[in-house]
């Protein structure tokens, strides 16, 4: 009998110990993930998504949904944090048309590639990073998109180091070099016709394809901007936030309206085909579905 007893001992530990085995290589094949800074944010909609870019490759939120709302795929309540994918470089800018995904920014550590990789996409799944044009060349600390993917979408950003605006009409394929405006964020109007610069000078425009800019004149200073996507309806509006993070909402991009606070800690901005308004920054993303009024926590990083 102890001679049994203690068979069934060690086999009980043995039994256990393989099973604390291969609980630490799951958890040790499954690195945190940690989020030291937020570039860009996009609220999609149609997948009940949210998009994030960050210095350690982009996240994607998802959150289930109960009541009433679920049947419109909105978003409510904690949700779900994965990596997008296998990349991890800095992804200092990001906008998203349709499952297309346009970033910029840099390499992952030890990458031998270029410090700037120019302009990259993927889609909504992640499953491949791969460079479009400008590689080596820029590096985009804002980018803003519209149109659908394809020869004929319309993208823009701000480069970095000169401080110029890119456009192009091609979906990434060839660019046109504008102004110097050193715009802290870009933003397309739904319709790609209106191309908005926050600067330290104030909310600017372009109507010609970033080659000019001129100061709106009644807007706040706004440090973010973003706009509904293409394809709204006519409740298409642009978004802001200014330098004491109230949300100021516009249809036209020259008479803006006050509403609430940003949450503290805002660092990107987002307006969903809704209507609904997403940030995030280091703590997490929350979201507003009356223009900034209320906020509802989304995800917590």
């Amino acid at each position: 009998m102890k001679k049994s007893s203690g068979i069934r001992a060690l086999a009980t530990g043995a039994a256990a110990l393989i099973a604390l085995l291969g609980l630490t290589g799951c958890t040790a094949s499954a690195p945190p993930i940690v989020v030291t800074h937020v570039h860009a944010v996009d609220l999609d909609d149609e997948r009940s998504a949210i998009y994030v870019a960050t210095h350690e490759g982009i996240l994607r939120v998802t959150a289930g949904s109960t009541g009433p709302e679920a049947a419109g795929g909105a978003l409510a309540g904690y949700g779900s944090v994965e990596r997008l994918g296998e990349w991890m470089g800095d992804v200092m800018a990001m906008t998203r048309l349709d499952d297309t995904i346009y970033l910029s920014g840099h390499p992952a550590p030890g990458a031998d590639t270029a410090p700037n990789i120019g302009v990259y996409q993927t889609d909504v799944h992640g499953r491949e990073f791969v460079p479009v044009s400008l590689e080596g060349e820029v590096d985009f600390h804002s980018m803003t998109g519209a149109g659908v993917p394809g020869p004929t979408s319309a993208l823009a950003g701000i480069d970095s180091m000169s401080g110029r605006v890119s456009v192009s009409r091609d979906g990434g394929q060839t660019w046109t070099v504008g102004a110097v405006i050193g715009a802290r964020s870009l933003s397309w109007d739904a319709r790609a016709e209106r191309l908005y610069a926050t600067t330290e000078q104030g909310l600017q425009v372009s109507i010609d394809d970033g080659a000019t800019f001129a100061p709106v004149s009644a807007a706040p200073p706004l440090l973010l901007i973003a706009s509904s996507p293409t394809g709204t309806s006519s409740d298409a509006f642009l978004a802001g936030l200014d330098i004491e993070g109230v949300v100021h909402t516009s249809t036209d991009g020259s008479t803006w309206i006050s509403a609430g606070l940003a949450p503290p800690g805002t660092e990107a901005l987002s307006v969903g085909r809704g209507g609904a308004l997403v940030v995030a920054g280091i703590d997490g993303v929350q979201r507003s579905d009356d223009r900034g009024v209320t906020w509802t926590v989304i995800a917590e990083f």
